[in-house]
């Protein structure tokens, strides 16, 4: 604490941080002797064929549940594995790994059990100091998932149908089905597939109580997959999303087309998209009722 010009350090958990610096020194010679070209190899390049968004949840490392080393797989995790356009850590993290990077697949998953998919079924608010006690010390991560409670709101005859832990996990694979959709349509993923780059999206989710990892959707390689993905599935919400964001990119698809076809058109080639497809629902998400099953 400080007194005047007596300032004494609060105390820290020093000997916590000493036994992470030394267990991070045992790993580091632990891989020299494995691979003692390691760390150079990991100085000049990595060429990661993988990006996970996933959650930011403790309980699940990308890398060590894919069984991939350093290098291998670009990460972004966080708070209920979410992938909204409007949110630029989540969109500059895609743009380096599908265009500079050129990853090879983009893997969504969520994990059953999830507090931010817990949260957006108690939490009927919308905004904080709309209800009192609805999280109101931590109102930034109330904001953060409302695209699970639009998600929850779309699908809430589905989810009364179900009790409990089924109804947080049916829950849990409607958010990463929503997040492949935010995924697939954004300008980034569209533009790769354009310009006929190799890339795949999945939607995957795991299981905390046998680390097993489940495929949820079907590899997403083209704006066909997407299409068919789209129609296919059994989701009202979210088939009422993708019929009308399929028309809105069918239709700037097609106007920039015609424009790099017009010669008088003052915009350079290749096309750069100068406003995202808008992947987000146009339309106010009902009131939400309770799901509690009952």
């Amino acid at each position: 604490m400080c007194n005047g010009d007596d300032c004494t350090p609060r105390c820290v958990p020093e000997a916590s941080l000493h036994s992470i610096l030394d267990s991070n020194r045992r790993w580091a010679s632990a891989q020299v002797e494995k691979q003692p070209n390691f760390f150079s190899k990991l100085v000049d390049s990595q060429t990661p064929e993988w990006l996970w968004i996933g959650c930011s949840d403790s309980r699940v490392p990308a890398n060590e549940l894919l069984g991939l080393g350093p290098g291998e797989v670009f990460v972004q995790r966080n708070v209920g594995n979410l992938a909204t356009h409007k949110d630029m850590n989540v969109m500059s993290c895609m743009e380096y790994a599908v265009t500079v990077l050129k990853v090879k697949h983009i893997i969504v998953c969520g994990h059953y059990g999830c507090g931010a998919v817990k949260g957006a079924l108690t939490l009927p608010c919308k905004t904080p100091g709309e209800r009192m006690g609805c999280w109101s010390r931590i109102s930034i991560v109330n904001l953060w998932i409302q695209d699970i409670r639009d998600t929850r709101d779309k699908n809430i005859e589905i989810l009364r149908k179900l009790r409990g832990p089924e109804q947080i996990d049916k829950l849990v694979e409607l958010n990463v089905m929503r997040q492949v959709f935010n995924v697939c349509t954004s300008p980034i993923v569209q533009q790769a597939w354009d310009n006929g780059q190799t890339l795949a999206v999945h939607g995957l989710v795991y299981a905390l109580s046998d680390g097993i990892l489940q495929q949820l959707t079907p590899p997403i390689t083209s704006l066909g997959d997407f299409e068919v993905f789209s129609h296919e599935n059994e989701l009202d919400g979210l088939r009422h999303l993708s019929l009308s964001v399929l028309e809105h990119m069918s239709f700037e698809r097609e106007a920039l087309r015609r424009t790099s076809m017009d010669p008088h058109s003052s915009r350079s080639k290749p096309l750069a998209t100068d406003h995202e497809p808008n992947g987000e629902a146009t339309s106010e998400a009902p009131q939400a009722a309770a799901v509690d099953g009952s």
